[in-house]
Order: structure tokens, then C-alpha cells, then sequence
């Protein structure tokens, strides 16, 4: 019925040339396969009618055949798997070459912090993400709090940061655009790839991996969360949805200069970092909050910790001199380890019982008297 529709519609005349065009491709196909066929069959029978003549013998028969057959499934296979399924090792293990820019970034030791590639399509390409913690890349499965985010701020933000490149740059005015970003900040861009061979460009504001924070802004919801984004100083604002409220309630802070707080430790799924202050401090993290499965200890001692900033995470930390570490425990993860070695352990011991029937079974075997010597 649709494809009726589709052929009596306004681009029924496109359909019909691309159905004619469909079958002068299938046409030439069989016309192809079929002569090709006929060839294979040719070959095969001059070499039975050989053999029954007696003109060779059944090893050459056999090996005749047998060559025919293989061509023929090289052929047909080369049509599915050939040369362009494969590539060379050295290519498999560098996907991406090693750009001036990645080289200059490499030189950098801060354990996290992250790069935006414009110069290609930032949220389309994994080539920055292969080599740094970047602010584009893509995969399928996106939290829809950073797209919300990527929407919202950060796509403005990298067209303020190109405009003000393809206007003459100047030290000052980047200086100054870069320090208007206040999400690609708070996102610890660090650098900026604009040609793959040229240097970075080096972001000065960005507020890096870990940072205190005084001023605290209640949202009713994620909408307001997210809009919030734009109306306050997020260096120094944390931005939090009222679900929290039970961490913040009767708490203020200040930040005092002589508190410190350093990341001296960085895995996908571990964070350590240091903390030294004499009061209380809320502290933001430059990392994406995600509950399920991230939880924070102090001082090995497991601590709630809140989402700030719309994708941000947050943490009241007491005063004194403390260790803070994020680890990544998803639960399903833990059930199924647990589950994985209970049932490593029956199957061993299945074996083991199994092992020692059979031995009981022989040695029983043995001592049993023969009829010879009752």
C-alpha cells in the first residue's frame, strides 16, 4: 500500500526511474553470476569427461575440482570480506595522528583538565578525545544534562570565543572573551585547538579542576537551575536545586585565603585530592555529577555530596586538614561480582566433589577382592 502511494504520489516519476535503474543493476548481476557460473560448470565437467576417458587420474580430478571450487569462494567472499575490511596494525593502534597542538599539550602535567577542538566539528569528532579530556567528542549515549548544557551555553560560548578568531586577534580581547565563558570555565577548558598545527591557545580563566565556592543560589527546579547558569558569578556561586537542601540547611561560608584544595590524583574512576582550611568550606568539583555510582569519602569515611551548577558536583567539607576521594561503585557492578565469584566458587567445588567421587570410585575398585582370589 505505501509503496502504491508512493509511486501515484508527486514523486512518482523519481520512483519509477530509480525502480528501472533497480532492475538493470539485479539484471546485470544475474547476467554476470550466470556466465560466471557456466564458465565453473564448463571446467568441472571437462574434467570428469577427462577422468572417464582416462586422460588423468583421480589425484588430478580431485585437485582440479578442488581448485575450481576454491576460486570460486575466493571470488564470491572477496565480494564481502576483502582488502578495505582491513587495515594495517600500525594504523589500528594510532587511529589519530599526533597533532603540533597535542604535542604542545602533553608537555602540560596537571592531571585533569580538559581541551576544545574547533577546528574541526567539536561534537562530531573523537579525534581530541582520543588524546585529552575534551569538551566536544561524540557518542550515542549522551547525558541529557550536558546536551541541555552543550544547547544552551557551551555552542554560544564557541561561537563567541571563533568570532572574536576570525576578527583579529589580539592578546587582550582573547584575554577578556575567554574570561566571559563562565561554563567552558567552570568546565576546566584549559586549552583551545584552532589549528591542529599551531600551538594552543592557553585559557587563563578557567577555574580548574577544584574550587571554592561562597555563594550559594536555591533553584526551584532544573529549569531555573540552568538558567541560573547565566545570571551569577560561577566562580564563586554554586547553583543548587532545592532537593538538596537538607546538606546547606543553616550553613554559610567564606572563603578564607589560606584554605587549599589540590587533585593529586587522577583515574577514570578514582579521585584523591587534598584539602587544608580552619573552617568549613563548600567545595565544587569540575567533574560530572552522576549518583549512580560515584560516591564521596572523607577521610575514607563515605559522605553525601550534592549537584551543583546543573552538571557540577558539591561537597561540604569540615575544616582541618582532610583527604577527599570521589570513587566510581556502581552497585549493579558490586551484585555482579559478588554473583561472578559465588559462582566461580560452587563450579570449583563441583569439580573438586566430582574429582573426589571418581577417586573414591578407583580406589574402592582396587581393594575390591577378584573372583580369582575368593
Amino acid at each position: 500500500i505505501q509503496f502504491g502511494e508512493m509511486l501515484n504520489g508527486k514523486d512518482g516519476a523519481q520512483v519509477k526511474i530509480y525502480m528501472a535503474s533497480l532492475q538493470n543493476v539485479r539484471i546485470a548481476i544475474f547476467k554476470a553470476d550466470a556466465l560466471r557460473s557456466l564458465i565453473f560448470v564448463i571446467l568441472g565437467a571437462t574434467l570428469i569427461y577427462l577422468f572417464s576417458i582416462s586422460k588423468i587420474n583421480k589425484a588430478l580430478l580431485i585437485g582440479g575440482l578442488g581448485l575450481l571450487i576454491l576460486v570460486d569462494m575466493v571470488g564470491v567472499n572477496q565480494r564481502y570480506l576483502n582488502n578495505d575490511n582491513f587495515i594495517k596494525a600500525k594504523q589500528f593502534d594510532e587511529p589519530f595522528k599526533v597533532s603540533t597542538a597535542n604535542k604542545a599539550i602533553f608537555k602540560d602535567k596537571d592531571p585533569d583538565f580538559r581541551v576544545l577542538d574547533i577546528s574541526k566539528s567539536t561534537f562530531n569528532d573523537a579525534s581530541c578525545s582520543y588524546f585529552h579530556k575534551s569538551i566536544g567528542g561524540y557518542h550515542g549515549a549522551k547525558l541529557q544534562r550536558y546536551q541541555d548544557l552543550i544547547e544552551e551555553y557551551i555552542q554560544p560560548e564557541i561561537g563567541a570565543i571563533t568570532g572574536v578568531l576570525r576578527s583579529g586577534l589580539t592578546q587582550e580581547k582573547l584575554e577578556s572573551t575567554l574570561a566571559k565563558q563562565q561554563v567552558l570555565n567552570m568546565l576546566n577548558m584549559k586549552y583551545i585547538i584552532y589549528s591542529p598545527e599551531a600551538k594552543p591557545l592557553i585559557n587563563n580563566s578557567a577555574f580548574g579542576n577544584v574550587w571554592f565556592a561562597d555563594n550559594i543560589v536555591m533553584v526551584a527546579n532544573a529549569d531555573e537551575e540552568i538558567a541560573a547558569l547565566g545570571n551569577n558569578n560561577l566562580a564563586n556561586s554554586a547553583i543548587v536545586d532545592k532537593r538538596f537542601t537538607s546538606q546547606l540547611d543553616g550553613k554559610s561560608f567564606t572563603i578564607n585565603p589560606t584554605s587549599v584544595v589540590s587533585l593529586i590524583s587522577y583515574a577514570p574512576n578514582n579521585l584523591v585530592y587534598t584539602y587544608s582550611s580552619t573552617s568549613e568550606q563548600l567545595v565544587v568539583f569540575s567533574e560530572i555529577y552522576y549518583s549512580k555510582g560515584w560516591n564521596a569519602y572523607i577521610d575514607g569515611e563515605e559522605v553525601p555530596y550534592f549537584r551543583t551548577n546543573y552538571v557540577l558536583r558539591a561537597l561540604v567539607v569540615p575544616a582541618g586538614e582532610h583527604n577527599i576521594e570521589f570513587k566510581f561503585e556502581p552497585r549493579i557492578w558490586v551484585i555482579g561480582e559478588r554473583i561472578s565469584l559465588t559462582g566461580s566458587l560452587i563450579l570449583i567445588l563441583l569439580i573438586l566433589l566430582g574429582l573426589g567421587f571418581e577417586i573414591k570410585k578407583m580406589i574402592n575398585k582396587n581393594t575390591e577382592p577378584s573372583v580369582t582370589d575368593a
